[in-house]
């Protein structure tokens, strides 16, 4: 087994007041899901700056880290590993926001069959935190790109090109919650060529000014199943816009509805970090609703007993 490789951000072993089995455990958690570390790492950077800035002696910031590490050890335990293994994928997908969108970044993806989509869906929503941000993807974006005049682009191109335009950050918090599981959604986007998919993301992530000129030449680059016309850009440019506010709404809603739940089982406790209000009455209303429809997965009956 691999041990945990020297870093500075990680506390010294000699400082461990939780014993070995702390550490045997971390080793093996990391080796099957190795994009775990830098969520990890980002975790324990934080609350070492934290302890530093509060003035706490070295010794103390050592064993101080240990026991945070032995608290966080369960929940990462409890996620479906597939859940746990996506966690930075974000990190190697598509670009983000911000940066130029050529389509020589885009490399095509590998694309998975309807039975392994199917699968990792229901793995996925095991968890409570990610059938929680299911949830928030189901009232709050869903209800946005229902367009008749843009019924042609399907869903799941739509959740393709938010994940793709998502910040990634390595670490678990609602807003990745929910763009997880728009990733799992999202598995028929890979099907489109890389060019196809580039010059959708930009289209995606472009403002209303930049609409102009000849668009022929844009739609006859975007994926041939939507049937994009010239004069339905301006639609699909403002359909963006509210899909990605959208999703900051419901990424700021799963942070409510974890700050209402009593009990934060499984990968609920990772989301706890936020500052949200708890949520409303109405709201938590609706996640009930929802938990009746979707009692079939596991991770909707744990939210059951969480509220």
């Amino acid at each position: 087994m691999r041990r945990l490789p020297p870093d500075s951000l990680w506390p010294e072993p000699s400082a461990n007041p939780c014993g070995s089995e702390v550490v045997h455990r971390w080793e093996a958690l990391l080796s099957r899901s190795p994009r775990l570390r830098p969520c990890i790492d980002g975790l324990i950077g934080r609350h070492r700056l934290r302890l530093q800035q509060e003035g706490a002696a070295r010794t103390e910031v050592e064993q101080t880290l240990w026991l945070e590490l032995s608290r966080w050890l369960p929940d990462f335990e409890a996620l479906p590993e597939f859940a746990a293994s996506a966690i930075a994928v974000t990190l190697e997908d598509e670009p983000v926001a911000g940066r130029d969108v050529e389509a020589e970044e885009l490399a095509p993806l590998p694309r998975a069959s309807p039975e392994r989509a199917v699968d990792e869906l229901e793995t996925l929503l095991s968890d409570p935190a990610f059938a929680l941000a299911f949830h928030c993807v189901d009232v709050r974006l869903r209800p946005q790109l229902a367009s008749a005049e843009l019924a042609r682009v399907p869903e799941a191109d739509w959740f393709g090109l938010l994940h793709a335009g998502a910040r990634p950050q390595p670490v678990l918090d609602a807003r990745v919650a929910v763009t997880l599981v728009l990733r799992v959604l999202s598995l028929d986007w890979a099907g489109h060529p890389a060019k196809s998919r580039s010059a959708a993301l930009r289209l995606f992530l472009a403002r209303p000014e930049d609409v102009r000129g000849d668009l022929a030449p844009v739609c006859s680059a975007l994926p041939g199943p939507w049937g994009l016309t010239p004069d339905q850009v301006p639609a699909f440019v403002s359909t963006a816009h509210e899909a990605r506010a959208a999703l900051d709404d419901a990424a700021r809603l799963c942070g409510r509805l974890v700050a209402a739940a009593r009990k934060r089982p499984g990968g609920l406790a990772l989301l706890a970090a936020g500052s949200e209000p708890p949520a409303e009455a109405d709201e938590l209303a609706a996640l009930f609703r929802n938990i009746r429809k979707y009692e079939q997965m596991g991770g909707f009956r744990q939210l059951l007993s969480a509220f």
